[in-house]
């Protein structure tokens, strides 16, 4: 490795792209669904999910925070007509991974790592729900 350059160890996970990559994936492809909130509300959703998060995908375009859920979690299934809340399953949506040494426009706000991918969708509803009374859990 040059000197000075930033060391970024491999992923655990053969779909996410080598360096500062990026991978456009089907959602469901890859064995998860997706929640995505607005920045402004997905950062105090992540505040008080705290250590419960899984992993979380931060988009610059629009400015948005993205969980990986389990499919077809039914916590979430009502929530698709919430204007604040997006959530993409076997739908045909796509989002785009990014590889873990990425920092820019979509990135790992955290990292996915063998105990930490997936967010209980009942938790993360349940974080939303303080938020927004009208999102029941």
């Amino acid at each position: 490795m040059p000197i000075g350059a930033e060391y970024t160890p491999p992923s655990p996970y053969d779909w996410v792209p080598p360096g500062g990559g990026v991978r456009w994936a089907r959602v469901g492809e890859l064995g998860w669904h997706a929640l995505s909130l607005p920045c402004y509300l997905g950062n105090r959703v992540l505040a008080g999910l705290g250590e419960a998060s899984g992993a979380v995908i931060e988009e610059d375009v629009p400015e948005r925070l993205v969980w990986l859920i389990e499919p077809k979690a039914p916590a979430v299934q009502h929530l698709g007509d919430h204007e604040e809340i997006t959530v993409a399953g076997d739908d045909g949506s796509y989002l785009f991974v990014p590889g873990m040494a990425r920092a820019r426009l979509v990135w790992w706000r955290i990292p996915p790592s063998p105990d930490r991918l997936l967010t209980d969708a009942d938790q993360l509803v349940e974080a939303i729900a303080v938020l927004r009374p009208g999102v029941r859990p």
